[in-house]
């Protein structure tokens, strides 16, 4: 099966979003025709994270009404995927943002210091060259004073 097919999409519940925040636990809907290590090697590649384990419920179609009309609930497949501490996805734009923040905050505190490296180097420089100037203008006075 293509893995750009298993995942369907993820489940985004009150249960799942405590399981996320807390355990870093992520639960998606996927194809019924999958299995434990298609998904984790779906997940491995499309979100670029470690998985630690896979576990996978079958709900079969359920019964509906609405009004007069009766059918059935879609039967779904789902996977709850276990990530590494490390390892982070992403679901929402906001979190893209701040995420991004972040880098760009990280990136500018790297700059600055290099810049500051930079200065501190070149003060450095200017002040060892004064000090050697002002060291053979001593001299040169001395040797002129000795001389009178």
């Amino acid at each position: 099966m293509n893995i750009n097919q298993v995942i369907k999409y993820p489940i985004l519940t009150e249960k799942s979003e405590i399981a996320r925040s807390n355990q870093n636990v992520y639960t998606f809907a996927v194809d019924r025709r999958t299995n434990k290590i298609e998904v984790k090697k779906a997940v491995e590649f499309i979100f670029d994270v470690k998985v630690l384990k896979v576990n996978i419920i079958n709900y079969d179609k359920k019964p509906a009404r609405l009004g007069r009309f009766s059918g059935f609930k879609n039967a779904v497949k789902k996977a709850i995927v276990y990530l590494d501490e490390k390892s982070k996805i992403l679901l929402f734009a906001e979190e893209a943002k701040e995420a991004k923040k972040e880098v760009a905050k990280d990136e500018e505190v790297k700059e600055i210091s290099e810049a500051e490296k930079k200065a501190a180097e070149k003060i450095k420089k200017a002040t060892e060259a004064k000090l050697a100037k002002e060291a053979e203008i001593k001299e040169t006075t001395e040797k002129v004073d000795k001389e009178k």
